[in-house]
């Protein structure tokens, strides 16, 4: 546990990487830690929620806790489009639809805008002014305007509609965005610190689908999603897995503070922060593959290697390529927190 090592959180840390300063060591960032890989760090269970969170992150080298911030009646997950289980994994069936023509559309129902269950946000604000230290408090913004549109259709019959009944694609991701800017202004309304969205936008290989598509019907919400952040003084970190290096100069042009979570068989976070370093922080980047395959000597050398080329100059928080799921080895991520603690470039 680093709180018993002389680790004080303190987000000013974060924060001065979101600026793109350099701060007094490279920030810890995860969206996501399962709880079986917190207890066992901790050796003993750890509760779900804020609690978790407040027991947790403080002392385990985090300077804030993180809060979902969830529509209260959920889009496309509540529906039957996802299947799951007892004891299985969810996934999305691509070839259904509840949206398949413009009368699907008009019957659908949507989150209502401004319906954010903020609760938890709420909680973590309270939780975190009682932590010794200076605790911030980070949320998720929900709405997803691609990720949700091509859900809504099915994922194949999202790529024919944008050939053959683009304004209905339009009209989905438009309504999708409606809730979202109202959920940004729910939400930057709260003594929160960062904002976090996300919607999954590309493959390993590059994006799924043309730069230009993205731009035209999902870039438009983005920009308005991140001005209502920055406006309200908050900054705004976007998650993405795959590739998505051809639209960096789009969230560079929008404001965004940084990007999440870089995976290294995507894109090259070295070479990126050359290139985006000045105007973009870069978060995450440490193999998901590796913490649960790997051994917590290869996590710690990759660690350092990563805090030894990019902490110089600031712009970059350590973590995991997408999230610290529950079949990561807690060994590894244990290594490499660790080596963060321990290593100074």
């Amino acid at each position: 546990m680093l709180d018993k090592l002389g680790f004080v959180p303190d987000i000013n840390r974060l924060i001065s990487v979101l600026d793109g300063k350099k701060p007094d060591r490279v920030p810890n960032f995860e969206i996501y830690v399962a709880q079986n890989i917190r207890s066992a760090l901790l050796g003993y269970q750890c509760p779900d929620g804020i609690a978790g969170e407040v027991e947790f992150k403080p002392k385990f080298g985090y300077d804030f806790l993180y809060a979902l911030a969830p529509h209260q009646v959920p889009p496309v997950y509540s529906h039957k489009d996802l299947k799951a289980g007892a004891g299985e994994r969810a996934w999305a069936d691509n070839h259904s639809a509840m949206i398949t023509d413009w009368d699907s559309f008009r019957a659908y129902e949507y989150p209502v805008p401004g319906s954010l269950d903020l609760s938890q946000v709420r909680s973590a604000v309270t939780a975190a002014k009682k932590i010794p230290g200076k605790v911030g408090v980070g949320a998720l913004m929900p709405s997803a305007p691609f990720t949700e549109a091509y859900l809504l259709f099915g994922f194949e019959e999202f790529c024919f509609k944008l050939h053959d009944d683009p304004e209905l694609v339009k009209a989905v991701a438009d309504r999708i965005g409606l809730v979202g800017e109202e959920g940004m202004q729910q939400l930057c309304r709260e003594q929160i610190d960062f904002v976090v969205f996300g919607d999954d936008m590309a493959y390993t290989e590059g994006m799924m689908i043309a730069p230009e598509l993205m731009r035209k019907l999902f870039f438009p919400w983005y920009r308005r999603f991140i001005r209502i952040a920055r406006e309200a003084g908050k900054r705004v970190v976007f998650h993405s897995d795959g590739n998505v290096e051809p639209v960096i100069p789009d969230f560079i042009e929008a404001g965004l503070n940084a990007l999440h979570p870089i995976e290294p068989k995507a894109m090259d976070i070295i070479r990126l922060k050359k290139t985006y370093g000045q105007q973009l922080a870069f978060f995450g980047n440490i193999d998901v593959d590796l913490l649960a395959r790997g051994k917590p000597e290869q996590v710690a050398a990759q660690a350092c290697k990563l805090i030894a080329s990019l902490a110089p100059g600031g712009g970059y928080a350590i973590g995991s390529s997408n999230a610290v799921a529950d079949y990561v080895n807690p060994e590894n991520y244990k290594a490499m927190l660790m080596a963060n603690w321990r290593y100074r470039p």
